[in-house]
């Protein structure tokens, strides 16, 4: 799916920001995918391959000698073989970890292009370096995650006040409870955002926790790049709602308005 470009958000005073079957010919048709194959054996197989192909969910071994196992006894590779596409199962069982299974096709596996899981780290050291166990939580980064001048966390926030115009369009991995947004479409990598991020929500039809929206009503934000974080470079775009920019609107203790209560009072149209 392709990325379509929008206008860029505009700052505070109007000028654009800096910063989408017969035995012989037996044939499977799946979502527009057709496969042609010339024997039963093979049928099941290409079946159960074009479906995974489709839905990101590793194909399980279509035929396997009678009275013998799988090829692999590694519990993380029997998971990915079952599980669903952004969990279950998580990575070591651990849902701070994210889930094993990640999309292969689509607008979500578009953005996950180029992530590598805990930028080359272990699970274990990752965990070590990022997450406090004594609070249940990630470490995360100072000044709402904004990068700093010149790279250092000493130096200045690179926050300015922006708004977001009509039509423009914005998406987030996470729920409605939170407070920031990116431009529709921007990298995983460039989010910094955690592996958890990526969970699909119990009741919620949204995958991988994605959420898409376009703005219609303008509205003021906090923008600026994003600082490195959790092993990945940041640097997109990211918009943190804060109430003070509108009026009426309900703050959490840090001064924020949640996404789901500009959907809910007509700033934000929901797309998925």
């Amino acid at each position: 799916m392709a990325i379509s470009r929008h206008p860029s958000p505009r700052n505070f005073h109007g000028n654009p920001s800096d910063a989408d079957m017969s035995r012989s010919h037996a044939v499977c048709a799946i979502s527009g995918e057709f496969v042609r194959v010339h024997s039963r054996k093979l049928f099941v197989a290409a079946c159960t391959l074009a479906t995974a192909a489709l839905t990101g969910v590793p194909a399980q071994a279509a035929t396997a000698p009678a009275g013998q196992g799988p090829a692999t006894s590694d519990p993380q590779a029997l998971s990915a073989k079952t599980g669903q596409v952004c969990g279950p199962p998580f990575v070591n069982g651990d849902p701070n970890l994210g889930p094993v299974v990640l999309p292969r096709t689509g607008l979500v596996a578009k953005i996950l292009d180029g992530y590598v899981r805990y930028g080359g780290l272990s699970p274990e050291r990752f965990l070590e370096r990022y997450y406090i166990p004594s609070a249940k939580s990630y470490r995360f980064p100072q000044d709402s995650g904004f990068a700093h001048s010149g790279g250092y966390t000493n130096g200045r926030p690179l926050i300015r006040t922006a708004q977001l115009p009509l039509g423009y369009k914005v998406d987030r991995f996470g729920g409605e409870g939170g407070a920031f947004l990116a431009p529709f479409g921007t990298p995983f990598t460039q989010r910094s955002l955690r592996p958890n991020n990526l969970n699909n929500v119990q009741g919620d039809p949204h995958l991988c926790n994605y959420h898409a929206y376009r703005v219609i009503r303008p509205f003021l934000v906090d923008a600026g790049p994003a600082a490195s974080a959790f092993q990945m470079p940041g640097q997109g775009e990211q918009f943190h709602t804060l109430a003070k920019y509108i009026p009426g609107a309900p703050a959490n203790p840090d001064g924020e308005v949640s996404i789901g209560w500009l959907a809910d009072n007509g700033y934000l149209e929901r797309l998925n």
